[in-house]
């Protein structure tokens, strides 16, 4: 056994730096489920607990929402939960966060009113803890200190955060625009992000949607003057679709709709609840001469109606859809109306879209997309809305977040040409964790659990292995073959049986059926009578043997579901 020397007169040494751990569940490397976890060795705080929805390669999945696993390892040292905004991406999955971690949440007035229509779905509204928190107001969570500052977005009350930590000040500035002319007045606080940057700050997170579009984005203003122009020259009814959380929108068309004497209409759940939460905290205001009463769309003379309705993106069970099938019950459109979709189309949506625009032409209508230049305009920063906010800053590292890879790795370029230096730059996805202490960061060789977990309509998760499941029988079907085997002599006891739904050409071809048959049979012709006594193995030789075929002959994989009897 070997001793250590020890100088009683030596300097003690050095106390390890307390180091930040910054690790993304969500939202870097794609587009939506937003979340970010800051923890310190005593505490941590989470940003945003977003969702996302589903492509259709996810059959019978509703929502998707972050991997909770390491929220769950964490817990404890969960001190809050802070929301940058109301939108799905980045409040979708609380619900599911706060069964794993019931702790305070803070969020503005309008993010927590759509939070709490959330919570009242999940039967959760009397268990949380929701605290307002208000602009250049400083929070205590933990060792963290949170300041909301105000930014312009695509919803009200939206804000950036300031987050004081031992190593330094943390920006992030949730989803933002630098919008001169915002419709409520409410421009980006660029003051106080200058006086952080002035004051120091260690690190920057900053939204990177728009990070390859070139210049500025445009004002929210532009949109209420083209739907002027729009309303004045429409003849009939006119439909417009928007984003439901999308208030300042909603106002503008209102405003359109009373300048041109029409009535509004709101139609589509989702909408009429956010409209509800917004007119009751003072951010939409609906005059009574404008305001439908008891009437409904189709008894108005069809050119003093707007409908407001959902389904922007296509989505199969809004509104809008059923309206273009005509298979909405208090809506129809025919020759001389208008459809106007204001909004713009999410990347993998444009099949569905386009669908609903085809059968609203189908109905002889007219529609008007974001094609037409004004008819919307986004709500997230471009390159030079970025390279300003940078600037502003001035970080010590700086992390992109809030988009796929290319964006971070753009908007990385952007930093770097904004005269962030290359190695002061962090580029991570999700699960990745990022150390920073007074003087450095990296990125660590460990990672967290991150991933997406799928939600049924029941609230309820679809484990990986039923929605892969799910989408190889969408894509080459199934097979299910039923072999009778004389209990005592091995043999068959009848011809086998073969059901296939989902193989091209299978059903109709008796030539393909009976090459089938042949490979089950020589199966167990060449199998002994031991190994036909025993089910698993005879299982198995046929999916293996039937999988080759498949491969070989159809160049297919379809799922292969043996099932032997015993007579």
């Amino acid at each position: 056994m070997s001793t250590v020397a020890t100088d009683d007169t030596a300097s003690p040494a050095p106390a390890p730096r307390e180091a930040l751990r910054v690790v993304p569940l969500g939202g870097l490397g794609e587009f939506g489920m937003n979340m970010m976890i800051l923890e310190l060795p005593g505490s941590a705080i989470v940003i945003d607990c977003g969702m996302m929805f589903p492509d259709a390669s996810v059959m019978g999945v509703d929502s998707v929402i972050p991997d909770l696993t390491y929220v769950r390892e964490i817990s404890e040292k969960i001190a809050a939960i802070f929301l940058t905004h109301g939108h799905e991406d980045h409040i979708g999955a609380l619900p599911f966060l706060l069964e794993t971690a019931n702790v305070p949440v803070y969020g503005m007035k309008l993010t927590l009113g759509f939070v709490d229509d959330k919570l009242e779905e999940f039967d959760m509204r009397s268990r949380a803890d929701l605290r307002v928190m208000e602009p250049r107001r400083a929070i205590e969570a933990g060792d963290f200190v949170v300041e909301p500052i105000v930014v312009t977005h695509s919803i009200v009350d939206a804000v950036g955060l300031a987050i004081r930590t031992p190593v330094g000040a943390v920006v992030h500035t949730g989803d933002f625009k630098l919008d001169p002319t915002p419709i409520d007045g409410l421009a980006t606080d660029l003051r106080r992000f200058a006086a952080y940057g002035e004051e120091g700050v260690a690190l920057l997170l900053s939204d990177s949607t728009n990070a390859i579009v070139e210049g500025s984005s445009r004002s929210e203003r532009i949109v209420g003057e083209t739907l002027d122009g729009v309303f004045a020259r429409a003849t009939g009814r006119i439909v417009i679709t928007t984003f439901a959380s999308h208030i300042h929108r909603i106002q503008q068309i209102v405003d359109c709709a009373r300048k041109a004497s029409r009535k509004v209409f709101l139609v589509g759940r989702s909408l009429v609840e956010n409209v509800e939460t917004a007119e009751r905290l003072g951010w939409i205001h609906l005059p009574r001469d404008v305001r439908p009463g008891h009437n409904k769309p189709m008894d108005e003379p069809a050119n003093k109606v707007v409908v407001i309705t959902t389904g922007t993106q296509g989505e199969p069970s809004s509104a809008l859809a059923r309206i273009a099938l005509d298979e909405h019950r208090g809506v129809q459109v025919g020759p001389g109306d208008l459809v106007v979709i204001s909004a713009r189309t999410i990347p993998g949506n444009e099949r569905k879209i386009n669908s609903v625009i085809d059968h609203l032409y189908r109905r002889g209508a007219e529609v008007i997309h974001d094609e037409m230049p004004g008819i919307h305009v986004s709500g997230h920063a471009c390159r030079e809305e970025l390279k300003t906010m940078l600037q502003l800053v001035s970080p010590r590292v700086f992390m992109p977040v809030h988009g796929t890879l290319r964006h971070l790795v753009k908007h990385a370029q952007l930093a770097e040409s904004a005269g962030i230096p290359r190695e002061q730059i962090t580029v991570i996805t999700n699960g990745e964790i990022v150390e920073i202490d007074g003087a450095s960061a990296r990125v660590l060789d460990e990672r967290v659990p991150a991933g997406k977990v799928f939600i049924d309509g029941q609230a309820e998760e679809v484990a990986t292995v039923v929605v892969r499941d799910r989408q190889h029988l969408a894509e080459d079907g199934f097979v299910i073959v039923v072999v009778a085997l004389d209990m005592r002599s091995g043999q068959l006891a009848r011809e086998p049986e073969i059901i296939t739904r989902g193989l091209v050409h299978v059903d109709e071809s008796a030539d393909v059926l009976a090459q089938m048959r042949a490979q089950v049979n020589d199966v167990l012709t060449s199998s002994s009578v031991e190994e036909r006594h025993d089910s698993e193995i005879v299982q198995e030789k046929l999916r293996a043997t039937l999988k080759r075929f498949f491969r070989k002959k159809l160049n297919r994989r379809p799922m292969i579901l043996p099932v032997v009897w015993e007579m």
